[in-house]
This record gives structure tokens, C-alpha cells and sequence, in this order.
């Protein structure tokens, strides 16, 4: 074999090699890419929550589970005002213990020693009477560590077919994060709850309910009084 021949073959093969491991390089390279795409996708899929709002639902990546989002702070602040005032004899104990492991020792004690002071759970079994709450609204600053906030809501007390006119309640709060558990799976709790002025004004369904107990009222009055006229009348007539 010639030596021009010699030489035309070892750079065909040099070629060849260079081609060989070009390709190689872009398979490896191609194959990384595919397989963290796709870790990327599955993760993003096994993390994705769905939140329900005004605008309907609508998907989220969740956050680290170290981190706590804007909807966490707000259910915490709900669950918390919806449990340690909202019961009736049956609930009581179980949403007072709910409310407690959602706050300091020393806000959630405070108001548990304000309800037997009150004599409220005495006072459902007396009368078999039961609270609601309405959140009206709550209210946080994201701009200051630890977060602090303020809720405002109303609360009526309902016995047999009759309801109370709503007490409007509002406090400010501290947001504190903690440990996450079972009693409490936010990590946050409430501290510092104390109570501040809030007057709301009844709604129109609120004020049309307190009409029409009172002119219930009225009539059961009449009633009664029309009832005892008639029993005097038939008393003196038997004399």
C-alpha cells in the first residue's frame, strides 16, 4: 500500500472518530437534558395544589414545606376566630381545644378563663343555645417580621327560632411560626390576640331578621294581653 493511500486512511479514520464521538457527546448531552425536564415535570406535578377563590380554581406549585404561604396565614386566622367562638354544648370543648393549639398558652387561656367567667358553656346547656361567626374580613402586614394582622367579624347567638342582633368583634394579632404537627399542621400560631374598638353595621338581611322579631314580639304581646283580658272578663262573670 502506498504511502498516500496510508495517509488517506488514517484520516478518514480520524474523521470517522471525530464524527463517533461528536455524536456520542450530543446523545449524552441530549439525554441529561431529557431526564431533568422530565424529573422537573413530575416533581412540578407531585407538587401542584389547587386554590379555590373569586375567580374560580386555580392551580399552584406549593411552596417549601419551611414556608408559609399568603392563604396558610389566612386559614390559620379563620380556623382559629371560627373555632374559639363559634360552639354550642356539644362543640364546645372540642373547638376551644382546636382554637388552644392554634395559639400562644397565653391568648388562647386568656379567652378560655374570659368564657368561664361567662359561664358559656353553661349557659348552651341551659338554654341549648349555640354562636356563629362571620369573618368579615382579615387584614395582614406581609411587610414586617413576625406578621401581624387584625380580623374583624360578627357573632349571633341563636336560641330555638330566635337569633341575637350580630356583636361585631375585631383584634389585632401577632403571626408566629412553629413547628408543624398534627394538632397544628400550619406552623403558625396566634399570639398577642387582643381585642380592638369595631362597630359594623347591620345588613339589610341583618336588620329585616331584628324587624320581624320584633314585630313578633309585639304580637305574642298583644296575645298575651288580649289572653288575660279575657280570663278577667270570664273570671268576673262567674262572680
Amino acid at each position: 500500500m502506498s504511502k498516500s493511500k496510508i495517509q488517506d486512511l488514517d484520516k478518514t479514520y480520524s474523521t470517522m472518530r471525530t464524527m463517533t464521538m461528536a455524536s456520542l457527546a450530543i446523545v449524552l448531552v441530549t439525554s441529561i437534558f431529557f431526564v431533568l425536564t422530565l424529573r422537573h415535570a413530575y416533581g412540578t406535578v407531585g407538587q401542584r395544589v389547587y386554590v379555590v377563590g373569586s375567580l374560580g380554581t386555580q392551580a399552584a406549585v406549593a411552596a417549601s414545606p419551611d414556608e408559609h404561604s399568603e392563604f396558610e396565614y389566612r386559614n390559620l386566622v379563620r380556623t382559629f376566630v371560627q373555632n374559639m367562638f363559634q360552639h354550642d354544648e356539644a362543640t364546645f370543648t372540642d373547638h376551644m381545644n382546636t382554637a388552644l393549639s392554634l395559639s400562644d398558652a397565653l391568648s388562647g387561656r386568656r379567652l378560655y378563663e374570659e368564657f368561664k367567667k361567662g359561664q358559656v358553656y353553661e349557659n348552651y346547656r341551659k338554654f341549648g343555645s349555640r354562636t356563629m361567626v362571620k369573618v368579615d374580613s382579615i387584614v395582614l402586614r406581609n411587610d414586617v417580621r413576625p406578621r401581624t394582622g387584625k380580623v374583624y367579624m360578627k357573632q349571633k347567638t341563636f336560641m330555638a327560632d330566635r337569633q341575637s342582633t350580630p356583636i361585631s368583634i375585631a383584634a389585632a394579632f401577632t403571626l408566629v411560626e412553629t413547628d408543624r404537627s398534627e394538632k397544628n399542621p400550619y406552623g403558625i400560631q396566634i399570639s398577642g390576640f387582643d381585642f380592638i374598638p369595631y362597630s359594623a353595621p347591620l345588613s339589610a338581611a341583618e336588620q329585616a331578621i331584628q324587624e320581624q322579631q320584633a314585630e313578633r314580639d309585639r304580637q305574642q304581646l298583644r296575645d298575651a294581653q288580649q289572653a288575660a283580658a279575657q280570663a278577667a272578663q270570664t273570671e268576673a262573670a262567674i262572680r
